[in-house]
C-alpha cells in the first residue's frame, strides 16, 4: 500500500487578521471538488545573446489563489461579512486534507472576495476566493499539518491558536 494522499473531503479554517483576539473558525464543508489552490507562475525574464541562447534567466515570485464553493442552506449564514462581494478584513486560511497526516496549504494573509451564484440545478452557491499576500517571513504557501482532526469540529466552531498547533513540514 502506498503513502496517504491529500485528496478527499477537506476541512477549512479561517482567522480574521483585523480583529484583535480572533480565533480560527471552522467553515462548512465545501461543495465536492471545489477546493483548489492555484499558482500563477512568476514572469520569466531572459537575457538572450547572439545565436539565440540565454546568458541568464530569472523568474519573479509565484502568485497564489485558494478557492472553494459553499452551498446556501436554510439557516446557514455567510462566513464572511461582505458588501457586493467585497470582504474588508484580511484572513489567514488553512486547508486540512481528509488524511490529517498529509500536509495541507496554510496561507498567513489573504484578501477574500465572494461571487454569489444561483441556479435551479445547484441552488445558491458562494464562491470564495482568497488572494494570497506576501508574508513577513517564509513562503506565501506553507505546507502544514496539525494533530487536531478538524473533521471532528463543528461548523462555525472557534479554535484558539493553541488548539491547532501547525507544523510546517518544509522547515
Amino acid at each position: 500500500m502506498g503513502k496517504p494522499i491529500g485528496w478527499g473531503k477537506c476541512s477549512i479554517l479561517v482567522k480574521d487578521l483585523d480583529t484583535p483576539s480572533a480565533k480560527w473558525i471552522k467553515l462548512p464543508t465545501p461543495k465536492e471538488n471545489t477546493t483548489k489552490l492555484t499558482p500563477t507562475k512568476g514572469d520569466k525574464k531572459e537575457a538572450p545573446i547572439e545565436g539565440g541562447e540565454n546568458e541568464a534567466v530569472k523568474y519573479s515570485a509565484n502568485k497564489y489563489v485558494l478557492e472553494y464553493v459553499l452551498r446556501r442552506l436554510a439557516g446557514r449564514k455567510k462566513p464572511f461579512k461582505d458588501t457586493n462581494g467585497i470582504i474588508q478584513n484580511r484572513f489567514a486560511i488553512f486547508v486540512q486534507p481528509e488524511d490529517i497526516t498529509v500536509p495541507g496549504p496554510r496561507i498567513d494573509e489573504t484578501v477574500v472576495s465572494l461571487a454569489d451564484e444561483f441556479s435551479t440545478e445547484e441552488g445558491g452557491l458562494l464562491t470564495y476566493t482568497h488572494d494570497a499576500l506576501k508574508p513577513d517571513t517564509g513562503n506565501i504557501v506553507k505546507w502544514c499539518t496539525t494533530t487536531k482532526d478538524l473533521s471532528t469540529v463543528k461548523e462555525g466552531a472557534a479554535l484558539a491558536d493553541t488548539d491547532v498547533p501547525f507544523t510546517d513540514i518544509d522547515v
